[in-house]
């Protein structure tokens, strides 16, 4: 691997790790913030997490020690960083089928979207991604690994590539149609009602969908180049892509810009990041002015 590989990929898990690492801790320390929406940005964000600290670190001792071959300790260390990978795709998964009940249906969502059922998705995220990789680790205990290979490889094709990019583009589709036809509706009655004032009765949906965008278009463009790399595999018997160099970073930015679209389009997490900085500045203000005024004070003395 050359040196701008390792920078960015470094540089990446690191932005990950404090990124995702921050949004643990606030949720986490919020009692308020302890949503169901957010159950699944939690969950998504500790599966990211495990992606910043396993992909680029694992792959480093990886090559310095073995060169990464595809036997021994070193397949366990790349199904060990496949598991995170999966856990992230489904945790995505999962959040993005709760944005949609709550924006497509949302009486449907009140009813729907129980305690139980938030653990009931985010438990079956993290089952798939574990079932996946215990599917991976089968092919020790078969001798003929070529076609063990190859139906593992259609496996994680149709249901953790294909089908998952198919429901988050429908989902989002979906999504953007309600919130379209809902601000035409609105638009038209204020019109009708002769007010002057900007609508502001979906503002939340529009978030939820800007949000949206952001983490399910760069899911589906990081999973075209592994759709991309598994057609060469099973259409044209290509033992590999040779586009690692590009694949790793791609994969850990997708784990990377989730935390900042969560900060900058979740309200409610990111009016919090908004209050602990303002308290921050506060601090360190006081912290400034207190001195000069214990100075000023000693002088009248």
């Amino acid at each position: 691997m050359d040196a701008w590989f390792w920078i960015l990929g470094w540089s990446l898990c690191i932005l990950t790790i404090f990124g995702n690492g921050f949004i643990i801790f606030l949720v986490g320390s919020k009692r308020h913030l302890r949503t169901k929406t957010n159950s699944f940005i939690v969950s998504l964000a500790v599966a990211d997490l495990f992606v910043g600290m396993s992909v680029v670190p694992s792959l480093f001792f990886c090559e310095m020690t073995t060169g990464c071959s595809s036997e021994g300790w070193s397949a366990w260390v790349h199904m060990f960083r496949w598991l995170f990978e999966y856990a992230s795709m489904t945790n995505l998964c999962s959040l993005v089928l709760d944005r949609y009940i709550a924006v497509v249906k949302p009486l449907k969502y009140l009813t729907f979207m129980k305690h139980r059922r938030v653990v009931q998705m985010i438990s079956l995220s993290w089952t798939i991604a574990v079932v996946i990789i215990c599917v991976h680790a089968l092919k020790f205990l078969f001798d003929n690994e070529v076609i063990f290979d190859h139906i593992v490889v259609w496996i994680v094709v149709i249901f953790l590539q294909f089908l998952p990019c198919f429901i988050l583009i429908f989902c989002f589709a979906s999504m953007l149609y309600v919130v379209c036809k809902h601000y035409r509706a609105a638009r038209s009655l204020a019109k009708q009602l002769r007010f002057n004032h900007n609508v502001l009765i979906k503002n939340q949906e529009k978030s939820a969908v800007i949000m949206m965008a952001i983490v399910v278009g760069l899911f589906v463009l990081c999973y075209g180049v592994f759709l991309r790399c598994s057609f060469l595999i099973l259409v044209k018997n290509h033992t590999t892509c040779d586009d690692m160099e590009y694949k790793i970073p791609i994969l850990v930015l997708n784990s990377a810009v989730n935390p900042l679209a969560y900060a900058l389009f979740k309200r409610d997490i990111k009016n919090e990041i908004k209050r602990r900085f303002s308290d921050f500045v506060v601090v360190k203000t006081r912290n400034k002015i207190n001195p000069l005024d214990e100075e000023s004070l000693e002088i009248q003395a």
